[in-house]
């Protein structure tokens, strides 16, 4: 059986930054040191994925994904006690109607600091989420 997000982890994850709980993302870098950061861009993709927009460059995030694209990304709201961790596969994509479905799922304020959309889009293959009252695997 497919990885099928519930409904309610889709929408605390697409509510996360106006909720004021931003995801944060985990890699490894080349120097295997850890690379966190927190991710206002963080959206559900699909029902078995997580897609995130970088802005910038250069990225430790990027840079990091690219030598190790195992990553993880967790989702904490203490008062609501709702916690998920998200582990996957991280790749980024140059595919331009995905590009324009991740910027444009993004949350405004985000959109707003990249308007030329120079930023890179990432999507995350999801292998499991665990949290409350889920546990997903991949098959």
């Amino acid at each position: 059986m497919p990885m099928i997000l519930p409904d309610e982890v889709k929408d605390r994850v697409n509510l996360a930054l106006d909720e004021g709980f931003p995801l944060a993302l985990m890699a490894v870098g080349a120097d295997a040191e850890p690379v966190v950061s927190f991710r206002g861009s963080a959206q559900t993709y699909g029902d078995d994925s997580l897609a995130i927009w970088v802005r910038g460059e250069p990225s430790s995030t990027l840079e990091a994904i690219a030598q190790n694209p195992s990553v993880a990304m967790t989702y904490t709201n203490m008062p609501a006690r709702k916690f998920f961790i998200f582990r996957g596969q991280a790749a980024v994509t140059t595919d331009q109607a995905q590009r324009d479905a991740i910027w444009e799922g993004q949350h405004d304020l985000e959109k707003s600091r990249d308007m030329e959309r120079t930023g890179t889009a990432v999507i995350i293959r999801l292998d499991s989420v665990q949290g409350s009252g889920v546990n997903l695997t991949r098959d």
